[in-house]
């Protein structure tokens, strides 16, 4: 696929030729600005769809996050997930600001369970 200043730069040769052919160009004191804003509000447009474009931004399974609260073993609290504040239900028992690990998405809560520390790794 074409690089997003590729496609800006097309779109806007185009506008201005369609311009100039119409007529419509008669003041490059308000047409150059304006046709610069166009150019930068497109590029950004055509970026962010090519960036998001095949990505599922509501998978929580296997993001780290943070416990808002102490959370008991099978009870409910809330933890912070990319900024974002979740209920969540506790797997085993998690203090407050220790690192979580999402299993997975149940409608509006997350199931959840501490991080493993690095120790805890190298010894398995």
């Amino acid at each position: 696929m074409a690089h997003p200043v590729a496609i800006t730069l097309i779109i806007i040769v185009i506008l201005i030729a369609i311009l100039v052919l119409t007529g419509y160009i008669s003041d490059p004191i308000i047409d150059i600005p304006s046709l610069a804003l166009l150019g930068f509000l497109t590029y950004r447009v055509i970026n962010v769809i090519i960036k998001t474009r095949g990505r599922n931004l509501y998978t929580y399974e296997g993001k780290i996050g943070k416990a808002v609260d102490d959370i008991k073993a099978g009870n409910i609290g809330y933890v912070l997930v990319e900024g974002e504040y979740w209920q969540a239900l506790a797997l085993e028992d998690i203090k407050k600001n220790e690192e979580i690990v999402v299993i997975k998405r149940e409608g509006l809560k997350l199931i959840v369970k501490r991080r493993a520390s690095r120790i805890e790794t190298d010894r398995v």
